[in-house]
């Protein structure tokens, strides 16, 4: 099928998609093992495709090895990582002649963690990802139909307000929409299954919250594309409802390509029939049997158009593996977002989080560095006193004394701290947490 048409029909396309993982996803709930079995089942149609490609040829060349020596997910591993500067370099070096990509589909990412990254992909990719969304909703078992239920999201795109009324019947706004516009929209659509990224969520959780409006009662509501942490977690559950909110993980490369259960928050399950996980330099974590941290490195199997294979997403992530089935249990951060010192060292996202641990009366945070020895501690809340900010301040900077020393000695760092009622999101509508001016 041409370019053309894949684009034309790609509502069907996600369809035979979804409904094939969906039989997947139920034969997988009854014995998790068959994950394994249908990814291996995968492995060789698409190892044999990215061999054809120059681009890969060469690197299984360098390694010393062929298709036959990749059959299991470990196995990847063979193959040299691909780090984001790589992976844009040849794609740009591919795509200078845009008239050949007219019928692909073209993104770019947020440039959250980096530079914005020109994405092309085929319309059969971009409706693989899709299938894998709507199988997060599956997942929950709370009753949603891909032909029958109501869907409304509120990502990055720009406004549109259209509704869908093919499949799936869906709504979307911008994330970038005012709490009062994102409130009355998901109102009116009245979702059975409701996801966009978490600053959205959030926003209409708080805006609901803070004006007592009653937000209608979804199945299920997924917060994708930013980290969920737990006071975000407890104010959605306020204002969405017990045991309907999950964390769905991805990337504007690859789509999603995880996400937990309401019922079992923070195992998330991977598909592992269309992408394989793999942790580069992993570290077994003390007293947590089968947990191992490491950078994440993915594979996705389904996308033809541009492959990533062992693509190095700048997550550091602890994996649990029961019955040689891999599960996401914990994203502890961008590995990039750093904490820069004078003398060359850094202090990572892990770092960041020890500070902010246990604030769940804090909404939303953000920390910026000014200088090599400033940082800002942006705090959001509404509903905290004046005494309990002293107390939160005096822990922080206590604790920041604890971890980074004490202020002009060494690589300790003068803390300041800021109240304000809520932080905006960036104009890509996410919200930075971690943010060093520091060049």
């Amino acid at each position: 099928m041409s370019y053309f048409f894949q684009r034309k029909f790609m509502s069907v396309c996600v369809l035979l998609y979804l409904l094939k993982r969906a039989k997947t996803l139920k034969r997988a709930m009854k014995d998790p093992t068959y994950w394994v079995v249908a990814q291996n089942r995968e492995i060789p149609k698409f190892v044999n495709y990215i061999y054809g490609i120059p681009f890969y040829r060469e690197r299984f060349d360098k390694a010393g090895i062929t298709p036959d020596d990749i059959k299991v997910r470990e196995d990847f591993l063979k193959l040299p990582p691909l780090y984001k500067p790589e992976y844009r370099q040849w794609l740009l070096d591919e795509t200078k002649d845009k008239s050949k990509f007219k019928y692909w589909m073209y993104r770019q990412t947020t440039g959250s963690s980096g530079t914005p990254l020109d994405l092309y992909s085929l319309p059969t990719d971009r409706a693989s990802e899709i299938a894998n969304l709507f199988r997060c909703a599956l997942l929950q078992d709370k009753g949603y139909s891909p032909f029958f239920s109501r869907v409304f999201s509120t990502m990055v795109p720009k406004p549109t307000g259209r509704t869908r009324k093919l499949f799936p019947p869906s709504r979307k706004m911008s994330s970038i929409a005012s709490p009062a516009e994102l409130v009355e929209g998901y109102n009116e659509a009245r979702p059975d299954f409701y996801y966009g990224n978490k600053t959205a969520v959030l926003a209409i959780a708080r805006w609901a919250l803070d004006h007592h409006i009653a937000l209608h009662k979804p199945l299920c509501v997924a917060s994708i594309s930013e980290l969920l942490d737990d006071s975000a977690r407890a104010i959605i559950e306020r204002a969405f409802g017990p045991g309907v909110l999950f964390d769905i993980y991805g990337c504007a490369e690859t789509g999603n390509f995880a996400a937990d259960r309401a019922s079992e928050p923070k195992k998330r399950v991977v598909w592992n029939d269309t992408h394989v996980v793999n942790l580069l330099n992993p570290k077994e974590v003390p007293g947590r049997p089968g947990v191992a941290v490491g950078e994440l490195a993915l594979t996705s199997l389904v996308h033809r158009g541009f492959p990533l294979v062992n693509y190095v997403v700048g997550d550091t992530v602890e994996l649990l593996v029961e019955n040689d089935v891999p599960y996401i249990v914990d994203i502890i951060g961008r590995s990039n977002d750093s904490i820069k010192n004078a003398d060359g060292s850094s202090f990572e996202w892990t770092h960041v989080n020890r500070v902010m641990f246990g604030f769940t009366d804090v909404a939303q945070f953000r920390v910026i560095q000014k200088t090599y020895d400033d940082l800002t501690f942006l705090l959001a809340s509404r509903e905290v006193s004046d005494a309990r900010k002293v107390e939160i301040e005096s822990a922080i900077k206590g604790r920041a004394r604890d971890i980074w020393g004490a202020p002009g000695i060494g690589n300790g760092k003068n803390v300041r701290i800021e109240w304000t009622e809520e932080i905006p999101p960036d104009p890509t509508g996410k919200i930075r947490v971690l943010i060093s001016e520091v060049k």
